[in-house]
């Protein structure tokens, strides 16, 4: 095996271990071989950082969906009874 090719296995095997540990998301941009580093435009940035907080916002909301309710306790459960049987009066009264 080339170094070529054991630094891209390198690379890969970090990239894989990092992206399974932590839920990351990675984005890999290109940048041309031989050519100064290009200026981060930056739209670039305000958009990653849209990204970031709309996935934070779908794991926060997937979280707040698949949660167990928390059962009613007495006082609710007796408020609850004393409406609906108030209810029931008003519409049974003539």
């Amino acid at each position: 095996m080339n170094p070529a090719d054991a630094e891209r296995a390198r690379n890969r095997a970090l990239i894989s271990h990092l992206a399974h540990r932590d839920d990351l998301l990675l984005l890999p941009v290109p940048v041309p071989a031989g050519a100064q580093a290009p200026l981060i435009h930056p739209l670039t940035v305000l958009l990653l950082a849209q990204l970031r907080q709309v996935t934070a916002e779908r794991d926060a909301y997937r979280d707040w969906i698949t949660q167990d309710p928390a059962p009613p306790d007495d006082a609710q459960l007796r408020t609850h009874a004393a409406e609906a049987a108030g209810f029931i009066a008003r519409k049974d009264s003539p």
